[in-house]
């Protein structure tokens, strides 16, 4: 630093004529100023200050009167008006940020604008905003019109509501899989639609069980559809049983049948000799009777035939049909008389009569 020492015009030149400046003593020796002392230094730190101004042209000055230090920092006002940044710029430098990013529109709404060029030369664009605790996804064109918005993945698309409710899955194969939580309800297949649970459409809740062979779907007028046995005019139905029988062996079996019913044809695959039954007791009680022997009148004998090999026996008039205890059942004898063991298949033709 300078130092403005006095004049030393007519003053001793011994070393006794001193002047003090920021606690170092000096002596004038007719030639020039010295320090008093070995090592002489400041030691009254006191003296010295700093100051700031206000911004401007940047500099240090120093005041060697008060021993004031002043910093001008400089004006960068500016600079910061005339930033030219972009997006760009930024991101290319690899910048990055744990903070959100809040963008705003004109009403400091939040809101993002993704802007995608087309081929026409027009402008389609995303736009991403909220509003009351709800946010939208919109595609927009360049008329101001609405569009679709596509989500692509090579495995899978999920939707999926909190942390662990599943509601929406499209699969690598584009099936479409809904779910209530985590449990599947419905998915596409290449033939159709596969629902697990109940089905409600229109108001009605079908069933989730199959009913029996021959039975339709009934409303009970509340809402809730059943499977029930049909009711009123019926179609003509088949029914067969079979098995393999040695030659004059008998085959005891059954026919699911209606309770009631008009019986119309009995077709045999070889001879045989087939009778009907109202009941297991009535089979059994007529198991000695001999073929040639007709049936006692209310032995619970329905129908029988004897054929002479692959033959359909027409029952003419056609001949009702019933089980004792109402159950679906009608109780059967086959007698082999083919010749040789073989398998022997009974067909009945009839119209159910009774529910």
């Amino acid at each position: 630093m300078a130092i403005n020492f006095p004049s030393t015009a007519g003053q001793a030149t011994d070393g006794s004529y001193t002047y003090n400046v920021a606690g170092i003593v000096y002596s004038w020796n007719g030639s020039s100023w010295d320090a008093a002392g070995s090592g002489a230094s400041a030691t009254d730190r006191t003296l010295f200050s700093v100051a700031t101004a206000s911004p401007a042209t940047a500099a240090l000055s120093y005041n060697n009167t008060n021993g004031i230090f002043t910093y001008t920092p400089p004006d960068l006002s500016g600079y910061l008006t005339a930033e030219a940044d972009t997006l760009a710029d930024v991101t290319g430098r690899g910048a990055t940020t744990n903070d959100d990013i809040t963008l705003g529109d004109a009403s400091n709404q939040p809101e993002i604008n993704l802007s995608v060029g087309v081929s026409s030369g027009s402008v389609n664009y995303l736009k991403v905003f909220g509003g009351s605790n709800e946010v939208y996804f919109r595609n927009v064109d360049g008329s101001g019109g609405g569009g679709s918005i596509n989500i692509q993945s090579r495995t899978g698309v999920g939707l999926w509501q909190g942390t662990g409710n599943l509601g929406l899955y499209i699969d690598s194969d584009c099936a479409a899989n809904l779910y209530y939580q985590t449990a599947l309800k419905l998915k596409t297949t290449t033939t159709g639609v596969t629902i697990t649970g109940a089905l409600t459409a229109g108001g009605l809740t079908y069933p989730t069980t199959n009913g029996t062979s021959g039975d339709v779907l009934t409303s009970d007028g509340a809402g809730n559809v059943t499977w029930t046995t049909p009711s009123g005019l019926q179609t003509r139905k088949t029914i067969s049983a079979s098995g393999s029988v040695v030659n004059n062996g008998v085959l005891n079996t059954t026919f699911t049948t209606p309770k009631t019913y008009a019986l119309l044809k009995i077709e045999t695959s070889h001879a045989a000799w087939v009778t009907l039954y109202s009941s297991s007791t009535a089979r059994n009680n007529d198991a000695a009777r001999a073929e040639t022997t007709d049936p006692t009148p209310g032995s619970g004998v329905l129908a029988e035939v004897i054929t002479s090999g692959a033959v359909t026996q027409l029952i003419t008039p056609g001949t009702i049909c019933f089980n004792e205890s109402a159950s679906n059942t009608t109780y059967a004898k086959i007698v082999n008389k083919s010749g040789s063991t073989t398998n022997i298949s009974v067909t009945l033709t009839f119209v159910q009569l009774e529910v």
